[in-house]
């Protein structure tokens, strides 16, 4: 069966669940690599699958075969990111996504780099893959909540203090993130009373 072939078929059992489960799913691609081990289709839908249904340690050993193989292109790259990001293996995010052929400026992965670098205490880099990531993604507060922290940690407060009233704009009744305005905002009254 073909790459064609067998995607059709496993999109129509998808849609007609409860006869095609996910585990029927995923038993017809076992089976497949029972037979041939080495087939990117295969491998690709079932790490595919796995990510969507949040099992990411499953997907990873899948991506990485794919790796393995040479099959290591950018979706194979920024997938394994976004595993290696869920399984909070922060280090691997940043071997895989620093190198600077794999991101462009538009990839959401920026936010995982970006992340993990907050993670991993790298303020700077984390703070210019942010805002990257933010000037295409703008809807979602964590993001801000991320390089207003990473801001803080470098003494950035006046650009903590915007990155948190723009969290803020979008998450008007988290706690946290106004005890984080306040906190900068107290930070840069302070700074400005001993100049």
């Amino acid at each position: 069966m073909g790459k064609k072939a067998l995607l059709i078929e496993l999109f129509f059992r998808s849609l007609c669940p409860p006869f095609f489960s996910f585990s029927k799913i995923e038993a017809i691609c076992r089976d497949k690599l029972s037979k041939k081990p080495k087939d990117i289709n295969v491998l690709w839908i079932l790490s595919n699958l796995y990510i969507h249904d949040k099992k990411y340690d499953e997907a990873r050993h899948y991506l990485e075969k794919l790796s393995e193989m040479n099959k290591n292109t950018k979706s194979v790259k920024l997938l394994l990111s976004k595993v290696y990001y869920n399984l909070k293996n922060y280090n691997k995010v940043k071997e895989i996504l620093e190198n600077g052929e794999v991101l462009s400026l538009e990839d959401s992965e920026h936010y995982y780099l970006g992340d993990s670098l907050v993670e991993l205490k790298e303020f700077n880099s984390a703070a210019e893959h942010l805002s990257i990531y933010l000037r295409f993604h703008k809807e979602k507060y964590v993001p801000f909540v991320r390089i207003g922290y990473s801001y803080y940690m470098q003494g950035l407060f006046d650009n903590a203090l915007e990155a948190y009233r723009k969290a803020a704009e979008l998450n008007p009744n988290s706690i946290e993130i106004e005890e984080s305005i306040v906190l900068c905002a107290n930070k840069i009254r302070n700074g400005k009373a001993f100049h």
